[in-house]
């Protein structure tokens, strides 16, 4: 049976179908089920009907007539599904996916080799190697439509994603920080997701109290972020000068010409306002969002750029596959990167850390954007 073509053809519809369930239902917050349950109860599932099918068809398309009514019924939902989910994905590389022009300046992986032991360093000399602290420090130079030349070149710089704790530890992310520094940019973003846990929220302090800018250092908090104490991290983030916006916009001046830097709060712990936002107009509109789901409101709003976090990466890729959970409703689309529909378009950071303490072909990075006008 297991040399048939149709027998591959059925395993990778069906996961086409696991990854797509997992993105959209395994990783929510207003489901209080831990993740790993989810991932059981889908592989049950799955696994179960393809056992009870294997037992009736032998998977030759001309026995596919003899089945019992409910198998046909299985059958033309599962290839249905599937066809769906590559014409919605054909729609938007096709159609909503706009080209983004942008070039990278300078890349470099200071960290190399590791200074800090890694978890499963045993991975080292495989292609799945943990790059947990294989930093990435890089330059884009991105031209937005829209842009005002008055604010031609400004750079900002984006750490996101921290998840500081046991193996995203302090002496590493000073490092960090101290990379971002050496970047000198007109501003600094940090995307949400500093913490995990409650007791780590003294961890934060002092650490970003080194970063200067001429414009500012300015936040917005993720969903871990309130999953373990928001108000506390908010104390320690003011006192070392971060600027957190909770669904508030702050106004820049540059050459007559007015940057509205907007900051929504957590799309999924539902701490979010995007009313406080709307009607925040300037002649330059950036949007800093944990999610990349936020994309809708920029798009909304017409933001000349978002600036998000998240998703990491994939943060576990493999080769030729790339990114498998990615927690977005868009999927694997929003894994990372550039991406613009119509005149906007949504940076997404890979982030520093994450959990499990693994990342495969997904380093964490520091990322300069300098920004100039398209037109």
């Amino acid at each position: 049976m297991f040399f048939r073509p149709l027998v591959w053809f059925y395993l990778f519809f069906q996961f086409q179908i696991f990854i797509f369930l997992i993105n959209r239902f395994g990783i929510r917050p207003h489901r209080q089920v831990k993740e790993f349950l989810w991932v059981l109860f889908f592989l049950t599932t799955q696994g179960g009907t393809s056992i009870l099918l294997a037992g009736a068809w032998d998977f030759k398309v001309s026995s596919v007539p003899a089945l019992p009514l409910l198998a046909q019924l299985y059958l033309g939902l599962v290839a249905g599904w599937v066809l769906l989910l590559w014409m919605d994905y054909a729609w938007w590389l096709l159609v909503r996916k706009k080209p983004v022009d942008f070039k990278v300046l300078s890349r470099r992986f200071p960290n190399r080799p590791p200074r800090w032991p890694v978890p499963y360093a045993f991975l080292e000399k495989t292609v799945f190697k943990n790059q947990l602290q294989d930093l990435e420090v890089i330059e884009f130079e991105v031209k937005l439509p829209g842009w005002p030349r008055e604010w031609d070149g400004l750079s900002i710089v984006q750490i996101s994603d921290i998840h500081v704790g046991k193996f995203v530890h302090l002496d590493y992310l000073r490092f960090v920080v101290g990379e971002a520094r050496k970047l000198k940019p007109d501003l600094y973003a940090l995307t949400g997701d500093f913490i995990s846990f409650a007791k780590d929220v003294p961890l934060i302090g002092k650490l970003f109290k080194g970063l200067k800018a001429p414009l500012g250092v300015y936040a917005v908090l993720g969903n871990h972020d309130h999953w373990a104490d928001a108000p506390a991290l908010i104390r320690v983030l003011k006192k070392d000068g971060v600027c957190v916006l909770l669904n508030e916009t702050v106004f820049l001046k540059r050459k007559g010409k007015t940057l509205a830097l907007m900051g929504v709060d957590d799309k999924w712990t539902g701490n979010q306002n995007v009313d406080a936002v709307l009607n925040a107009k300037g002649d330059a509109e950036i949007l800093l969002a944990h999610q990349p789901d936020h994309f809708y409101l920029a798009k909304k709003i017409g933001a000349h750029l978002q600036i998000s976090g998240h998703c990491h990466g994939g943060q576990i890729c493999f080769p030729l596959i790339g990114p498998l959970v990615v927690p977005s409703d868009e999927g694997r689309k929003y894994a990372g990167g550039f991406i613009r529909e119509g005149k906007q378009t949504l940076f997404i950071h890979r982030g520093i850390g994450g959990y499990p303490p693994l990342r495969t072909l997904c380093p964490p990075q520091v990322v300069k954007l300098i920004l100039k006008s398209a037109d």
